[in-house]
C-alpha cells in the first residue's frame, strides 16, 4: 500500500494529532461529538491525510488545533491550562487516529464515520495497552463491514431492485458470471471492460462501486514499534 508520506514522519504526525485532539477537548472544552464533526470537515485534516509537511510535522499540535477551531468559526483559547505528565485518553485518540489513517489511506472523515472520537476515547481501556496495529485492524474491520452492505455488485443490484436473472437480461452479462462475481469466485476487476460497463450502466453506478474490495492492512511499519506515547 502506498502511504501519503514517509514512515520517517509518522511518529511526528501521530504526536501532532495527539496533542491537537488533547488540546481541543481538554483545553478548548469541545465535546468529542463536536470535535468529530469539526475534524470531519476540516481543510487541515485533508491536508494532513495528504501528507502536507506543514501540517504533519511543521507545527505543534496545539497550533494545528487552533487552526482547525478557528476555521470552524470558533475562538480558540490562546494558552494551555494543563500540561499532563501522563498522556491522556484524548491524546491517545489522536495518536491512533493518525496511525490508522496512515496505514489505511482512508480519509479522516471516513474513519470518523465508523470510529467517532467518543468511541475511540471509550476504547482507551484496554486498547491503549495493545499495539497501534490492533486498533487499526479493529477500525478497518468496522469500515469494511459498514461498506459491505453499500458497495459491490450484490449491493448495487439490490439497491436497483433487480434479481440476478433480471440483471443478466438487462445487461447482457451471463447469469452464471453474475452469480460467481457476487460469490467472489470470479474477480470482477478481471472482467472485460464491456461487461463491467454494461453492469455499471444497468445499475446506474460506477465501475468502482462494483469492484470495491475490503481494505487489507499491511503491517509493515516499524516506526512506532518502540515509541512510548
Amino acid at each position: 500500500m502506498t502511504h501519503a508520506y514517509s514512515e520517517m514522519y509518522l511518529e511526528d504526525a501521530m504526536r501532532t494529532l495527539g496533542e491537537a485532539v488533547d488540546f481541543a477537548l481538554c483545553d478548548q472544552g469541545l465535546t468529542p461529538a463536536e470535535l468529530t464533526a469539526i475534524m470531519s470537515n476540516a481543510l487541515e485534516m485533508k491536508q494532513f491525510e495528504r501528507g502536507m509537511p506543514r501540517v504533519v510535522c511543521g507545527m505543534a499540535g496545539d497550533e494545528l488545533a487552533r487552526d482547525i477551531i478557528a476555521h470552524a468559526g470558533l475562538t480558540p483559547v490562546r494558552c494551555r491550562e494543563t500540561y499532563p505528565f501522563d498522556r491522556s485518553p484524548q491524546y491517545w485518540a489522536g495518536w491512533v487516529m493518525a496511525y490508522t489513517q496512515w496505514m489505511s489511506s482512508l480519509g479522516f472523515n471516513k474513519l470518523l464515520e465508523v470510529a467517532p472520537l467518543d468511541w475511540i476515547i471509550g476504547s482507551y481501556h484496554p486498547l491503549h495497552e495493545a499495539s497501534e496495529d490492533k486498533f487499526a485492524q479493529i477500525v478497518i474491520e468496522k469500515w469494511n463491514n459498514a461498506q459491505a452492505d453499500k458497495k459491490g455488485l450484490k449491493a448495487a443490484r439490490k439497491a436497483a431492485g433487480l434479481t440476478q436473472k433480471q440483471l443478466a437480461a438487462q445487461s447482457g452479462v451471463k447469469l452464471r458470471a453474475i452469480q460467481l462475481y457476487e460469490q467472489n469466485q470470479l474477480d470482477l476487476r478481471r472482467a472485460s471492460v464491456s461487461s463491467a460497463l454494461a453492469l455499471a450502466d444497468t445499475l446506474n453506478c460506477t465501475i468502482e462501486d462494483l469492484v470495491w474490495q475490503p481494505i487489507a492492512l499491511e503491517y509493515d511499519s516499524q516506526a512506532i514499534s518502540s515509541v512510548k506515547i
